[in-house]
């Protein structure tokens, strides 16, 4: 099927987030956000958001992520608390290749939500979303070697460790680190449900 023609929600929720795509008007929230979390965040962040300076240069980073939305190339979800409505990160899928079809999931929560579980359950949620929406068949993670934190998400998240890349990818600091690559099937997504429900 073409993705084009996939109709795929905008928003969805797990049990203590909402998720969403961003909208027109976001761009203030993220661009403090970013000022807040910029050392948290900073070895994490692409050129695009290096280079935003301004709730305008945010605002113009989230129209042409719409635009990606819209040509099935970026599916990025902004991620906040149900109850108070409070912004505590982001998940995304990214680098599909629709002939398979699978895609790469990417997340990250604040400094000031961390610990909490977040990043585990939005990840959870973004890939139920993946297989159930979107139609994929594999879902792929990949995060450097010395990222524990994301390391247990991978691991809670039922994800299968399928190799590890030396000198992989260098660090904004210079440092060359390896790559551990990440993969799980929509067979054993489902397997685990099955294995979750009450006998």
């Amino acid at each position: 099927m073409n993705p084009l023609l996939l109709d795929i929600p905008t928003e969805f929720s797990s049990e203590r987030l909402k998720l969403r795509c961003y909208r027109p008007g976001d761009g203030a929230m993220y661009f403090q956000m970013l000022r807040a979390n910029w050392d948290h965040l900073y070895e994490f962040l692409p050129a695009s958001l290096m280079a935003v300076q301004s709730e305008e240069d945010a605002e113009v980073v989230f129209r042409r992520l719409m635009a990606d939305w819209n040509l099935r190339n970026l599916f990025i979800f902004g991620v906040w608390e149900k109850g108070t409505g409070v912004y505590v990160g982001e998940s995304y899928l990214a680098n599909a290749d629709w002939n398979v079809p699978r895609i790469e999931l990417g997340y990250f929560v604040v400094k000031a939500s961390t610990g909490k579980g977040y990043a585990s359950e939005a990840a959870r949620a973004t890939i139920r979303f993946a297989f159930e929406h979107m139609g994929i068949s594999r879902v792929e993670l990949q995060c450097v070697a010395d990222n524990v934190a994301s390391i247990h998400v991978a691991e809670n998240c039922g994800f299968i460790f399928e190799g590890r890349f030396r000198q992989r990818h260098r660090k904004k600091s210079g440092a060359v680190v390896d790559v551990l690559w990440y993969g799980i099937l929509l067979s054993e997504w489902q397997n685990s449900l099955a294995g979750s429900l009450p006998k």
